[in-house]
């Protein structure tokens, strides 16, 4: 059996086999993967934003300088033109980071679940 300390900081007995073990330590493995991917996702959201952000800056910078209507209607325009080109963009960028994430090395979680001397 093994021996944990509790919260009260008393060694409290464990009754889980030492093959639980294994399974925390591949359901732990599949956490930290997870957390990875979000992150991945997170930063190429963010740098995303920021881009569009500066983009819509520079958009209103441009308005201020129209003459006319004709020239709002030809700066809006280009905008949006860059605009749906940006998240387009970004849509292959993310299906890019999921299909990566996908491809990853499951090596470590086969070592967990199944190590060489199971028998299994």
């Amino acid at each position: 059996m093994n021996q944990h300390v509790s919260g009260a900081g008393q060694q409290v007995e464990s009754t889980a086999p030492e093959a639980a073990t294994q399974e925390f330590d591949a359901l732990t493995w599949g956490a930290e993967e997870a957390l990875k991917a979000l992150v991945e996702y997170q930063v190429e959201s963010l740098r995303f934003i920021a881009r569009r952000t500066y983009c819509n800056l520079e958009f209103m910078r441009h308005l201020r300088h129209c003459a006319g209507w004709q020239d709002i209607v030809q700066v809006q325009q280009v905008w949006f033109k860059e605009c749906v080109a940006d998240y387009g963009e970004e849509l292959g960028r993310l299906a890019g980071t999921g299909f990566q994430l996908a491809r990853s090395d499951f090596t470590p979680l086969q070592s967990l679940m199944y190590p060489p001397n199971s028998g299994r």
